[in-house]
Protein backbone atom coordinates (compact mmCIF):
# COMPACT_ATOMS: atom_id res chain seq x y z
CA UNK A 1 0.00 0.00 0.00
CA UNK A 2 1.26 3.62 -0.80
CA UNK A 3 -0.08 6.85 0.91
CA UNK A 4 -0.51 9.38 -0.97
CA UNK A 5 -0.02 13.02 0.35
CA UNK A 6 -1.60 16.18 -0.42
CA UNK A 7 1.73 18.03 -1.88
CA UNK A 8 2.09 14.73 -3.77
CA UNK A 9 -1.99 14.78 -5.21
CA UNK A 10 -2.14 19.09 -5.81
CA UNK A 11 1.13 18.35 -7.89
CA UNK A 12 -0.87 15.85 -9.91
CA UNK A 13 -3.69 18.02 -10.57
CA UNK A 14 -2.08 21.97 -10.74
CA UNK A 15 -0.67 21.83 -14.36
CA UNK A 16 1.58 24.42 -13.12
CA UNK A 17 3.13 23.22 -10.19
CA UNK A 18 6.69 22.83 -9.71
CA UNK A 19 6.44 19.27 -8.84
CA UNK A 20 4.02 18.33 -12.14
CA UNK A 21 5.93 16.40 -14.15
CA UNK A 22 7.71 14.33 -11.18
CA UNK A 23 4.18 13.81 -10.03
CA UNK A 24 2.99 12.42 -13.50
CA UNK A 25 5.80 9.67 -13.48
CA UNK A 26 5.06 8.46 -9.85
CA UNK A 27 1.05 8.29 -10.64
CA UNK A 28 2.19 5.89 -13.58
CA UNK A 29 3.81 4.00 -11.14
CA UNK A 30 0.99 3.64 -8.51
CA UNK A 31 -1.48 2.89 -11.71
CA UNK A 32 0.63 -0.09 -12.93
CA UNK A 33 0.49 -1.57 -9.49
CA UNK A 34 4.31 -0.92 -8.71
CA UNK A 35 3.44 0.77 -4.77
CA UNK A 36 0.51 -1.51 -4.07
CA UNK A 37 -3.34 0.07 -3.80
CA UNK A 38 -3.23 3.80 -2.44
CA UNK A 39 -4.55 5.33 0.18
CA UNK A 40 -5.43 8.77 1.67
CA UNK A 41 -7.20 9.58 4.79
CA UNK A 42 -10.30 11.87 5.52
CA UNK A 43 -7.56 14.98 6.43
CA UNK A 44 -5.41 14.46 3.30
CA UNK A 45 -9.03 14.44 1.06
CA UNK A 46 -10.16 17.67 3.31
CA UNK A 47 -6.54 19.44 2.66
CA UNK A 48 -6.31 18.53 -0.95
CA UNK A 49 -9.83 19.84 -1.99
CA UNK A 50 -9.35 22.96 0.35
CA UNK A 51 -5.91 23.92 -1.82
CA UNK A 52 -7.39 23.28 -5.51
CA UNK A 53 -10.59 25.24 -4.95
CA UNK A 54 -8.38 28.26 -3.36
CA UNK A 55 -5.53 28.08 -6.12
CA UNK A 56 -8.39 27.87 -8.81
CA UNK A 57 -11.64 29.33 -7.22
CA UNK A 58 -13.30 26.14 -9.52
CA UNK A 59 -15.78 24.50 -7.77
CA UNK A 60 -16.50 21.93 -10.21
CA UNK A 61 -12.34 21.13 -10.76
CA UNK A 62 -12.29 20.87 -7.00
CA UNK A 63 -15.27 18.36 -6.96
CA UNK A 64 -14.01 16.85 -10.22
CA UNK A 65 -10.44 16.01 -7.97
CA UNK A 66 -12.63 15.14 -4.78
CA UNK A 67 -14.74 12.27 -7.04
CA UNK A 68 -10.95 11.22 -8.93
CA UNK A 69 -9.72 10.53 -5.19
CA UNK A 70 -13.03 9.13 -4.09
CA UNK A 71 -12.74 6.23 -6.64
CA UNK A 72 -9.23 5.46 -7.00
CA UNK A 73 -8.01 5.32 -2.93
CA UNK A 74 -9.15 3.57 -0.01
CA UNK A 75 -10.03 6.56 2.40
CA UNK A 76 -8.60 5.69 5.53
CA UNK A 77 -10.23 8.24 8.87
CA UNK A 78 -8.51 9.63 11.54
CA UNK A 79 -10.09 7.80 14.28
CA UNK A 80 -9.17 8.68 18.17
CA UNK A 81 -6.40 6.26 18.19
CA UNK A 82 -4.46 7.68 15.26
CA UNK A 83 -5.51 11.21 16.72
CA UNK A 84 -3.93 10.58 19.95
CA UNK A 85 -1.01 9.05 18.45
CA UNK A 86 -0.73 12.28 15.94
CA UNK A 87 -0.88 14.79 18.93
CA UNK A 88 2.26 13.03 20.24
CA UNK A 89 4.36 12.92 17.08
CA UNK A 90 3.10 16.56 16.82
CA UNK A 91 4.64 17.16 20.71
CA UNK A 92 7.43 15.20 20.43
CA UNK A 93 9.18 16.45 16.88
CA UNK A 94 12.81 17.47 17.09
CA UNK A 95 14.49 17.16 13.71
CA UNK A 96 11.23 17.56 11.75
CA UNK A 97 8.85 20.04 10.85
CA UNK A 98 5.41 18.12 10.39
CA UNK A 99 2.36 20.20 10.53
CA UNK A 100 -0.30 18.35 12.30
CA UNK A 101 -1.98 16.81 9.65
CA UNK A 102 0.83 15.60 8.62
CA UNK A 103 1.85 13.58 12.01
CA UNK A 104 -1.74 12.28 11.09
CA UNK A 105 -0.45 10.82 8.10
CA UNK A 106 2.57 9.33 9.96
CA UNK A 107 0.35 7.85 13.15
CA UNK A 108 -1.88 6.18 10.43
CA UNK A 109 0.94 5.18 8.65
CA UNK A 110 2.68 3.66 11.71
CA UNK A 111 -0.83 2.00 12.36
CA UNK A 112 -1.99 0.31 9.22
CA UNK A 113 1.78 -0.87 8.60
CA UNK A 114 1.78 1.49 5.35
CA UNK A 115 5.83 2.03 4.22
CA UNK A 116 5.91 4.29 1.52
CA UNK A 117 4.61 7.75 0.51
CA UNK A 118 4.17 9.50 -2.68
CA UNK A 119 4.99 13.21 -1.16
CA UNK A 120 7.01 16.54 -2.20
CA UNK A 121 7.51 17.29 1.74
CA UNK A 122 10.89 16.68 2.81
CA UNK A 123 10.19 16.40 6.26
CA UNK A 124 9.27 13.19 5.43
CA UNK A 125 12.72 12.15 4.22
CA UNK A 126 13.47 12.57 7.73
CA UNK A 127 10.98 9.40 9.24
CA UNK A 128 12.92 6.38 9.63
CA UNK A 129 11.14 3.24 8.90
CA UNK A 130 9.14 4.78 5.49
CA UNK A 131 9.97 5.39 1.97
CA UNK A 132 9.54 8.64 0.23
CA UNK A 133 8.83 8.45 -3.80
Amino acid sequence: MIFLDSSFLISVEVDTDQNHKKASVITDGIASGKYGMPAISDYIFDEVITVTFGRTKDLEKAVLVGEKLNESAEMIKIEDLYFREAWEIFKDQKDTRLSFTDCTTLALMRGRGIKTIATFDGDFKKVKGITVV
